[in-house]
């Protein structure tokens, strides 16, 4: 049993030097490597034929097999540092285009409508089916109505609206927001309708690379780039 295991050892001892593997040291600590790479490879390829059994050597079937594992494990390898490189580029340009986006104007879900330059608010209803009336009602902050606006029947989708935020006399009303309040008429009945307003850009979030674009529009809030149903320039 002496003689079988100081064989086995002097089998081994060769297959680790063969693999520049070491010993353990005088300290008792060891000496290894953590990963294993094409050198290591190959040579753990050679020491196995250099030590199989000359009369059952290890079939052409095995050979291709493993080195076959190594080449896919290899191909992993290169393809998890490209996908590095393409996620360090999309974050570059996710920069960039988020900033591209500020100061634009845009169309989001909400009731309250910041003016223009010319004192203008513009925006849309969003019907959820058709309907034969629609009918938009526009407030001051206080609930004064400064303007009612008829946009007749309509199938579902976006409607559009605009006004020049003047009041019947021609003159500008001034007000520093206004509210949007939508109400259809569909078989009959009356209900309230989701309105959108147009309104800037004023912020871009930047984010990780998993995380939802957000940007905050003037008079809104917080929104995500699914959000935006329309642009204008």
């Amino acid at each position: 049993m002496t003689e079988i295991n100081a064989q086995s050892q002097q089998t081994l001892d060769s297959l680790l030097t063969k693999l520049g593997a070491k010993k353990l040291d005088t300290s008792g600590t060891k000496s290894y490597k953590s990963t294993l790479g094409q050198e290591d490879f190959l040579k753990l390829m050679t020491a196995q034929l250099s030590n199989q059994d000359p009369f059952q050597p290890q079939s052409n079937d095995q050979m291709i097999a493993q080195m076959a594992q190594f080449s896919t494990v290899s191909g992993i390898t290169q393809l998890n540092a490209t996908m590095s490189g393409i996620q360090s580029t999309i974050s570059d340009n996710r920069i960039a285009t988020a900033a591209n986006f500020v100061g634009k104007t845009v169309l989001v879900p909400g009731n309250v409508a910041l003016p223009d330059d010319a004192g203008a608010i513009s925006g849309a209803v969003d019907l959820p089916s058709d309907a034969t009336g629609l009918t938009l009602q526009i407030t001051k902050e206080n609930g004064e109505l400064v303007k009612s606006i008829d946009l007749g029947s309509n199938n579902a989708g976006l409607v559009g609206f605009d006004w020049d935020g003047k009041d019947a006399r021609g003159n500008k009303i001034g007000a520093p927001r206004y509210y949007v309040k939508a109400t259809m008429t569909a078989a009959g009945k009356q209900s309230a309708a989701a309105t959108d307003v147009y309104a800037p850009i004023t912020e871009a979030t930047v984010g990780t690379s998993t995380a939802d674009q957000q940007f905050k529009v003037a008079g809104i809030g917080k929104v995500n780039l699914t959000d935006i149903k329309s642009f204008k320039y």
